[in-house]
Formats: structure tokens, sequence, C-alpha cells
């Protein structure tokens, strides 16, 4: 039990490509863990797949989101985690593949270096069609602000990265937001940041390989409603949460959280083509962007700019120049 890794992955029609992640697991250089899949609902053949994996190896184990948890990615992660038996925590996507040392070799960094809460490594996207690999290394950090080089300097870890201590996770309380289907990476770490986890990084070669062009557990999140819906609540809550900050970068930073949520309101509006969704999308969010503004060291001539904007937009699906503020673009990528 003292080094058992619990690996949660959830899952939904991925009959075609689970086995490829799965395997990959039983090839670890490090023996010791569990992998708990969680099923969507899936309503093609993957639960009997996994069922086989459950009969291969006992390590694999079959779950599935209870009825009474949102469907997504989210909840099955956060249901996995729920039921995980193991010291240390590693969520996986299921049409992803883990190098051999992935396990190991993160590991050994977090026995290395007990203060630490995680550790995490880089990987490559590859492509079915035969296109080179990419890699997704990460950048260094351009500031001594953590918060600041997230926000603004392209720092980041994706969802297969971390291998995380499981107590330190119980400790912050912090878990997957259920109600996002776009970003919940990005708005996990970025809370686990702002209370301060420690980390290392395994840079020395890829450890797990990312498949490209491929539709997400959500369906085609990139592109739909629900993912531009899913931003604007991750900057929405990126926004309340540095505001409640005295980091020296504040000013900087909610400028530009207002600036990229400005933008995103117009793009959610001019999309929207049901009526009620259009009304119940701008009564929530509209209100949102104003008081952005009035929590800010912004002038009200920003609040007079979005007011005329949205009007246009409403009456006739134009302004987007009203909602457009690049003075605030302060990314450095």
């Amino acid at each position: 039990m003292d080094n058992l890794i619990s690996i949660i992955i959830p899952t939904y029609n991925r009959a075609d490509l689970l086995y490829e992640t799965l395997e990959s697991f039983i090839g670890q250089t490090h023996e010791n863990w569990e992998c708990l899949i969680v099923d969507d609902g899936s309503t093609d053949t993957t639960v009997e797949v996994i069922k086989n994996y459950t009969v291969k190896d006992k390590r694999f184990k079959l779950l599935s989101r209870p009825p009474n948890r949102q469907k997504g990615a989210n909840a099955c992660r956060n249901y996995g985690f729920e039921q995980s038996s193991g010291v240390f925590i590693n969520w996986f996507d299921s049409d992803d593949i883990a190098a051999p040392e992935f396990l190991e070799q993160k590991l050994q960094l977090l026995k290395k270096h007990p203060e630490i809460d995680m550790a995490a490594c880089y990987g490559e996207r590859f492509y079915d069609d035969g296109r080179e690999n990419t890699y997704m290394k990460p950048v260094d950090n351009k500031t001594d602000n953590e918060i600041e080089n997230y926000i603004l300097h392209d720092f980041c870890f994706y969802t297969n990265s971390p291998l995380w201590r499981k107590s330190k996770l119980i400790e912050s309380a912090e878990v997957f937001d259920e109600e996002m289907h776009r970003s919940q990476e990005k708005d996990f770490h970025f809370r686990m940041l702002l209370k301060g986890f420690k980390y290392t990084r395994f840079i020395d070669k890829p450890l797990f390989f990312k498949r490209g062009d491929n539709e997400s557990i959500s369906t085609n999140a990139g592109t739909s409603i629900k993912a531009k819906l899913s931003v604007f609540r991750l900057r929405e809550k990126q926004f309340d949460l540095i505001n409640a900050t005295d980091n020296p970068s504040k000013n900087k930073l909610l400028e530009y959280l207002f600036y990229r949520q400005a933008v995103n309101y117009y793009d959610v509006m001019v999309a929207l083509d049901n009526v009620a969704d259009k009304k119940a999308f701008r009564e929530k969010c509209f209100p949102q962007l104003i008081s952005m503004v009035k929590q800010t060291h912004l002038d009200n001539k920003f609040e007079k700019k979005l007011l005329l904007g949205d009007l246009l937009l409403r009456i006739f699906k134009k302004g987007y120049k009203f909602f457009y503020f690049p003075q605030f673009d302060h990314r450095s990528f």
C-alpha cells in the first residue's frame, strides 16, 4: 500500500481505443497500481472491453458514474478519486498512452522530495494520420509570480501529467468542477496553485502521448456552446479568486481576464440561436462583465462601451469592437 498508485480514467464510447491505454499501464515498470476506469454511460462495447481487462488483470476495476452525478468526465474523475485506495493519484484520459516509466519516474521524484505535493512530466501529441509528433513540453517560468505565469505566460499542467500525493488533495478539498465541459484541468490546477502546492517536473523525456484530432468525452467540446460557457465560468472563478488576493500582479491579471471574458461573451451571444438560451445567458453573464469593471481600477467608460455594445449585439448581432480591449492582452505567447 505504501507505493500504491491509483490511476483514474473516465471513459465514454472508447471501445476502439481504450485497449491501447490499458495496455500501456500493463507495461509499466512500476507495478504497484490500481486502475479505476469510470464509464460515463457508454452505448458501444466499452464496458465489455473493460470487463475483459478486469479478468485479464485484477488491478483494473470497472466503475460506473452513479446516476445521481452529472454526466461528464469530471464527475467520473471525482467519483474515481472517492473510490480510490492508493496513496498517490494520477488522472488519465482514455485515448492517450503512457510510456513504460510514466509512473516510476514521477514516483521516484516524490520519494526523493518528501516536501513536494506533486510530480509532473511532459508529453507528446501524436496523430493517427502519421503526422510528426509535437512536443507538449512546459515553458520556463517567465517571472517568480506563479499565478502570473499560469494566467499570462502559458504555464500549465495537462490532465495526465501530475502524480499527486492523495493526502494533499484531501487536505486542499479541491476536486474537478463537474459543471465544466472544457478547461477543467486549468481550473483545477489554478485552484491548487492558489493554495500553494509544491511540485517538481521530470523533463528528461516525454512520459505520455496524447492523441491529437480526437473528440473528447464531452463530444466536440472545443466547438460547443457548453465549452464556451465553461470557459466563461473558468475566467469568472479566476477573476473572483485573484481579486480576493494581494497578488502584486493583480491589476494586470484582472485586466486580462476582463478582456478575454468580454470577447467570449460576444462570441457566445453570436453563436446562440435559441432566443431563450440567449436571454438566459445574457441575464447571467452580462451583469458579471459589468461587475468586473466595477470591481477593478477600470473607469466607467468601459462600462458605457459594454452597454452600447450589448445593445447593438442584441438588435443587430454586431458590435465586436465594443467588446474588444486588446490593450489588456498582457500575454507573452
